[in-house]
Order: structure tokens, then sequence, then C-alpha cells
């Protein structure tokens, strides 16, 4: 199974693009991955306005955190983190400095 989270600045990724981000998501997941790694779950999380700054300023980044499974070589997770970012980018209208991206094997407790 993978897992991903997304944190989202409120009123910057609107809520009627959360389906199509997901099935975005998913698409990369499984055209990378494979889809014998299995379904990809995701939930949501809302900053609230004012409650996400960086540099001091408020925040208009999105994180995109990710679970995936074990054993995922440096070549492989690399075309994944990229197909991700512009996978966002596109869909939610985002720069690449307005997306972090990540994706750790299952078993990493970091």
């Amino acid at each position: 199974m993978i897992e991903f989270e997304f944190y989202v600045q409120e009123a910057h990724v609107p809520e009627a693009l959360w389906p199509e981000l997901a099935s975005a998501v998913e698409t990369v997941c499984h055209d990378v991955l494979g889809p014998e790694q299995g379904p990809v779950a995701i939930a949501w999380t809302v900053v609230r306005d004012g409650y996400g700054f960086r540099g001091g300023r408020p925040s208009t980044t999105s994180l995109v955190r990710g679970r995936i499974p074990d054993g995922c070589d440096r070549a492989t997770r690399s075309r994944l983190l990229e197909a991700l970012g512009a996978a966002w980018c596109r869909v939610a209208g985002a720069t690449p400095e307005e997306v972090i991206v990540s994706a750790r094997d299952r078993s990493w407790s970091g």
C-alpha cells in the first residue's frame, strides 16, 4: 500500500481540485512504482490561513508527504518525486517553489 498526506494552505488549493490531484498522484505512483504496489490512500490537512509561514511570510506551499513500499532504489524514487511535483504543479497551478514532495519507505521510522 502507498499512503500520502497532503498539507495545503487554506484558499491556495481549492477543494474542487482535490479529486483531480488525488487521481494524478495515484496515476504517477502506479506508472513509476507499478500497480502491483497496491492502492494509494490519501489524507488531506488544511493549514488555516495565518497558521503557516515560510520565510516570515504567509505560506502558499503544499506538502505532499508519502510512504511507499520498502526497497525503492534511488533512481526510481527520484523519478517518482519529480513526477509527483510536476503533476501537483500542473493540476494545482502551483510553481515548483510552492510544493515540497517526499516519499519514505514504509518501515522507516525516523
